[in-house]
């Protein structure tokens, strides 16, 4: 990774958390928050936060890394993987969110192929796959980008927002 690093959350990362959430621009289509109000988001609030990323990856369940600009230590917004299972698949789940000042400037394909890497040099895995919304275009873009491929579409797959949605699965496995 050229432009990125990408490290587990710690608690000196409150202040550029809050930063970087309060820069961000009007939401753009359904699949952006937009402005998030963080009246009230404490550094007490942040730290429950941290530490239930630190509680799953101890059990092997959910991996959240922040993405780090390296330049000047921007934090992006982070890329996350939940091991679906273990035995003889090694099989898990990524996701990524950038904040949307961000967006269009390559970050979010440049992480998720950081956490492609994690995935399978680090956490011994043999698959990852993106679960994407049929009309996500954007994300579809990031994960063949990053050399996932489209696998399939899972009908019914995901309850969103009081109905449940069919999603785009992109995968990626090692041969080893």
């Amino acid at each position: 990774m050229e432009r990125v690093i990408l490290r587990p959350f710690n608690l000196k990362d409150f202040k550029e958390y809050k930063k970087q959430i309060e820069k961000r621009n009007p939401s753009r289509h359904q699949y952006d928050e937009g402005y998030i109000d963080m009246t009230g988001f404490t550094e007490s609030h942040f730290k429950e936060k941290v530490e239930r990323y630190e509680q799953w990856a101890a059990e092997d369940h959910i991996y959240v890394f922040a993405v780090v600009r390296k330049v000047d230590q921007a934090l992006l917004g982070h890329v996350d993987m939940l091991i679906l299972q273990r035995d003889d698949t090694q099989w898990a789940a990524g996701g990524y969110a950038l904040h949307n000042q961000f967006w269009g400037e390559g970050y979010g394909t440049e992480s998720l192929r950081g956490l492609i890497r994690i995935a399978f040099e680090e956490l011994n895995l043999h698959r990852l796959e993106a679960q994407i919304n049929l009309d996500n275009h954007a994300s579809v873009k990031t994960a063949e980008k990053a050399g996932m491929q489209y696998e399939c579409t899972r009908k019914k797959f995901i309850h969103e927002n009081g109905k449940w949605t069919d999603h785009l699965i992109y995968s990626i496995y090692t041969d080893e």
